[in-house]
């Protein structure tokens, strides 16, 4: 792989001689069981004051970028890190997968999002309903009549981690989805920093005990962070969501939202050094919930 132009990447090249170094190549331990996750969406760097971001298909620009890399491994994150992203002006024939809009970012206001997913066949769209208690971090509403509300719940079932920015935690985002007349499934946003790092996230269907481990046929998406960061200590988030090509439209939005519901409580942790940032009373003069019927 060429060596990058890109400032910073060239001297994380050059610090892990990535073209030298056999460990460069060593990947998570379960990297060979995500093969499966072949579509890749590009979340643009964002924070708690951005109002607007599209969700790019960069499936076959990650797929050239990263070729046969183990994902985790030096190399890959290079790799990642400097691929040509979307200029946003619609010359680079990126596709826009999602159109996500962030309304009350006021302060005291409550923050609720529209994530939409952009195809001539589907309408699916999600409310994103930023939550600021402690063991909730977002509420996610489809647009459809009569649909039920998904609550992502946040624990802290592992320990922190001592860092170079200071102790970081790590939450694990939990939610249940609705499956008609059978019992709900429930999905979970899991990170394990001593086997995939700090900057993965991986979402499981059906989370099973630490002991117990999980199967590669649980794992439903990955979201790795992009950047020389590490952890996701931050106050901006930038990745790559790694999916399965033939999910439902209506099932990948509702991951889609819960990445972002994820990242934002990550982001406020970092605003309060481990805890949530209490919002203000909501106006309801100024504020009117997307999907709220006249």
């Amino acid at each position: 792989m060429a060596e990058s132009s890109v400032p910073g990447w060239e001297q994380y090249t050059s610090r892990n001689q990535i073209t030298r170094s056999a460990a460069s190549k060593i990947g998570h331990p379960d990297a060979a069981a995500l093969t499966h996750l072949s579509r890749a969406l590009y979340i643009p760097r964002h924070d708690g004051k951005t109002a607007h971001l599209d969700v790019h298909d960069m499936t076959t620009q990650y797929t050239a970028a990263t070729g046969t890399l183990p994902i985790g491994c030096t190399q890959y994150a290079v790799a990642v890190g400097v691929m040509p992203k979307p200029r946003g002006d619609g010359t680079d024939d990126i596709h826009v997968s999602y159109n996500v809009d962030f309304n009350g970012l006021g302060d005291g206001e409550e923050v609720v999002g529209s994530v939409k997913f952009r195809a001539p066949s589907s309408s699916a769209e999600i409310e994103l309903a930023i939550s600021t208690t402690e063991d909730e971090a977002a509420v996610l509403t489809s647009g459809s009549p009569g649909a039920t509300s998904i609550s992502i719940s946040t624990t802290y079932p592992i320990s922190a981690s001592s860092t170079r920015t200071g102790i970081v935690k790590h939450p694990y985002f939990t939610f249940k989805v609705p499956d008609g007349d059978n019992d709900p499934t429930t999905f979970q946003w899991q990170i394990h920093p001593s086997k995939h790092g700090r900057l993965r996230y991986t979402l499981v269907r059906n989370p099973v005990s630490q002991q117990e481990g999980s199967s590669s046929a649980d794992i439903q998406a990955v979201y790795y962070h992009i950047g020389l960061d590490d952890s996701f200590s931050l106050p901006h988030s930038e990745g790559m969501l790694l999916l399965p090509p033939s999910q439902s439209s209506a099932g990948e939005s509702i991951v889609v939202a819960s990445t972002l519901g994820m990242l934002w409580r990550l982001r406020e942790l970092h605003r309060g050094k481990g805890k949530v940032r209490k919002a203000g009373k909501t106006s309801a003069n100024k504020f009117t919930r997307l999907f709220r019927k006249e």
